[in-house]
């Protein structure tokens, strides 16, 4: 079974109606809810989620009853959470000159060997040709 690592990007893309990787997005996560897929993420993933749903709330870009729902879909999907080294994270966040958040992706993706699938346009484009276990949801 394959197994990948996934971001915040890409459970908002499947959360949020207007986001532009939606489909794409949903048809991962289908994936995995069908056990077709394994996904991991960190811990962090359940604040990103949660501030994304917040902020959108916020803008008037989504409505509370729709928030709630929102949280509720992706709580029900229980991504497994994955601990990463500090360490770890902090030498990629050096050597790519990424935030900590991002560098926790990559730094488990890197240690489970399971590629980050991400619908971050700029981290994927600033390590498509440097970080090997890297993928753009659309390609997946």
């Amino acid at each position: 079974m394959t197994k990948l690592t996934v971001d915040a990007s890409v459970v908002i893309a499947s959360l949020l109606p207007d986001e532009p990787h939606r489909d794409p997005a949903l048809r991962l996560l289908s994936q995995f809810l069908l056990d077709d897929l394994k996904l991991l993420t960190v811990p962090l993933l359940k604040y990103e989620v949660t501030n994304a749903i917040w902020r959108a709330l916020k803008i008037s870009r989504t409505k509370p009853s729709d928030a709630e729902r929102a949280l509720r879909e992706f709580e029900f999907m229980s991504i497994p959470e994955n601990q990463v080294s500090c360490i770890e994270t902090l030498k990629i966040a050096h050597l790519y000159d990424r935030s900590a958040y991002d560098s926790a992706y990559l730094a488990l993706a890197q240690a489970q060997k399971a590629p980050l699938v991400t619908a971050d346009k700029k981290l994927y484009n600033a390590l498509k040709d440097k970080f090997d276990y890297l993928l753009w949801v659309e390609d997946f």
